[in-house]
């Protein structure tokens, strides 16, 4: 796992890091990876060079630059699988920051057992995704399976739509990437051209799915009964566990 941490204060830069560093030393089994920066823009530069984060804790009012402002480049890279903290002197800024689905906001002094509880949190939930690695030319993109929308099948390849508004193209049949998706729940396959993620389905219409981002997914007369109790028999194991 990996962790950036950027403030241009020094000492509190050195006070999340070694709070960090501690609580790797503890979870040796995450093998936690942590590199500082008082500098944004070099964070970001490094970033280009070697891949986002899956942690970032962030400082706000920095110079030239707000953490905000950083919080979303990261996110378009990473298609908003980072999971950003923010740590500000400034309550200023959090209706902007929870805008961006952050996973915390932490106002300055902020105790030891604070920060360690929020790295607990996400590292929890971190745990619980899926990510799958998927080839689009001569790139690699390594993706939430929570954050895909739907996946067609298009031209002997298949194009992955995500929440973020992104949609990559691999060289492969959308059997194949049923597959990457199979241990995933919630995914069903609509037709002979779509897999649909069940939980970004806005509204079950007459003749299609209209998804989270208003965009539709056709559904073939024979499967409308089928798909609609997979539908409601998804969300009835999400309500009760079972």
């Amino acid at each position: 796992m990996y962790l950036m941490i950027c403030d241009d204060q020094k000492s509190e830069l050195e006070t999340m890091k070694q709070i960090v560093s501690e609580y790797a030393a503890v979870h040796s089994e995450l093998s936690l990876e942590i590199e500082c920066f008082s500098n944004p823009f070099a964070m970001l530069e490094e970033i280009g060079k070697s891949g986002v984060p899956d942690i970032a804790l962030l400082d706000i009012c920095m110079p030239g630059v707000l953490g905000t402002e950083i919080a979303r480049e990261i996110l378009s890279k990473s298609e908003n699988s980072t999971d950003i903290v923010f740590l500000t002197t400034s309550p200023d800024f959090a209706v902007e920051a929870f805008s961006l689905h952050v996973s915390d906001y932490l106002t300055k002094p902020y105790t030891r057992e604070r920060l360690t509880d929020t790295l607990d949190r996400v590292i929890e939930k971190r745990r619980n995704r899926l990510y799958v690695p998927i080839p689009c030319g001569k790139e690699i993109h390594r993706i939430d399976l929570y954050q895909v929308l739907y996946a067609e099948a298009k031209n002997h390849s298949v194009e992955i739509h995500l929440k973020s508004g992104n949609c990559l193209k691999t060289r492969t049949s959308l059997t194949e990437f049923g597959k990457l998706v199979q241990n995933a729940s919630g995914f069903v396959m609509v037709g002979a051209s779509y897999i649909v993620n069940l939980r970004c389905v806005q509204n079950l219409l007459e003749t299609t799915l209209e998804m989270a981002n208003g965009e539709t997914v056709p559904v073939p007369r024979r499967l409308r009964g089928a798909l609609k109790k997979q539908y409601f028999d998804f969300y009835t194991r999400e309500a009760t566990g079972k």
